[in-house]
């Protein structure tokens, strides 16, 4: 493996190059796993011919990536959890062959065609009896509606083709996995946004269908709450009052909802607005208007404050961010041709 092509995981604001992994050996294979998803525990079951490739890309905070391999298992463990820095989401899409999933006393057995999702923050298990072609995102668990108490009701679950939304998810999927390459500048980050909120559709529907009569109320009054903030990013003077009296509940009530999730509501709508702001400042489409005009269009009128926030939220001054941005929008293609895609490292 080689370093340049090391697959690391979601790192916020990167849209690093394809990369692709192939390995007969088990241990390489829980190496390459581990770094690229988070801390796992492989056990071969292909009677010691074991072989593996992964493709992947990683766009934004989002880890697509395609996975063949032989049978094996795949654990995840109280004690990896613990040393986990950061905690997701992962959403696997079988293409070929059958697994089974095992999270939360459920058992899901994983189809052709069928998307299943699981939280890393908690103990699960995979077993592909088979080889298997998969596809497999992971991103971190803030970027979809339902909570993660609502997440909790569906995993382990295969959501199938009787699902109308699943029918719709799955071709997008199956799709970016198949051209990585093609993913570069702006159009990747419109790519991600789309297929990350079909995925939040998906398992916001599946979470109403699965959901006690209380939980399917407080589900969907968190999905106008939702609703209406993004609706709303805009206005400078959306606050927690404003929009508690929109959905028509206290401002207590909707402190209570988002604590309930591990966040604030002013947290969650500046995690909205910098995502947004930081959208149009990688586009060239919006490289004629200035980033005090942008950013007033998401609800920061002042432009220190929202250079401030930029910052703290990112890492960078939106001027650095969005300079190198659009740096690497123009070269996109200059990069890809010096890539070679397919291009295996052999490990182990």
């Amino acid at each position: 493996m080689t370093a340049s092509s090391q697959v690391t995981g979601p790192r916020v604001g990167a849209a690093l190059p394809p990369v692709a992994f192939a390995t007969e050996s088990v241990l390489a294979w829980q190496r390459v796993v581990s770094s690229s998803f988070v801390p796992l525990v492989v056990d071969d079951l292909s009677d010691g011919r074991f072989a593996g490739t992964i493709r992947g890309r990683v766009i934004g905070d989002v880890f697509f990536s395609r996975l063949r391999v032989t049978p094996h298992e795949v654990h995840r463990t109280p004690a990896l959890i613990d040393v986990s820095e950061r905690l997701f989401y992962k959403i696997t899409l079988m293409l070929a062959g059958t697994g089974e999933l095992v999270q939360d006393n459920r058992t899901a057995l994983m189809l052709p065609g069928s998307i299943s999702v699981y939280d890393t923050a908690r103990p699960y298990s995979l077993r592909f009896a088979d080889p298997v072609d998969t596809v497999v995102i992971m991103f971190p668990r803030d970027l979809i509606d339902p909570s993660p108490d609502h997440v909790r009701a569906i995993t382990a679950i295969s959501l199938g083709a009787e699902e109308s939304l699943t029918r719709i998810v799955t071709p997008l999927l199956t799709e970016i996995s198949s051209d990585f390459a093609s993913l570069e500048g702006p159009a990747a980050a419109r790519v991600v946004h789309t297929a990350v909120e079909l995925i939040s559709a998906l398992l916001s529907t599946a979470a109403l269908a699965r959901a006690t009569e209380g939980d399917r109320e407080r589900l969907s009054l968190m999905l106008r709450i939702r609703e209406h903030i993004l609706d709303n990013l805009g206005d400078s003077e959306l606050n927690p009052d404003s929009i508690a009296r929109a959905v028509y509940i206290s401002t207590r009530h909707l402190h209570v909802l988002f604590h309930r999730q591990g966040t604030t509501v002013s947290a969650w709508i500046r995690e909205q607005r910098i995502e947004a702001i930081r959208r149009e400042l990688s586009d060239p489409m919006h490289a004629h208007r200035s980033i005090a005009e942008i950013a007033a269009c998401w609800g920061y009128p002042d432009a220190s404050h929202f250079s401030r926030t930029f910052r703290q939220h990112v890492g960078m001054a939106p001027s650095g961010f969005r300079r190198a941005a659009l740096e690497d929008a123009r070269h996109g293609e200059t990069r890809r041709s010096k890539l070679v895609p397919d291009q295996r490292a052999t490990i182990g």
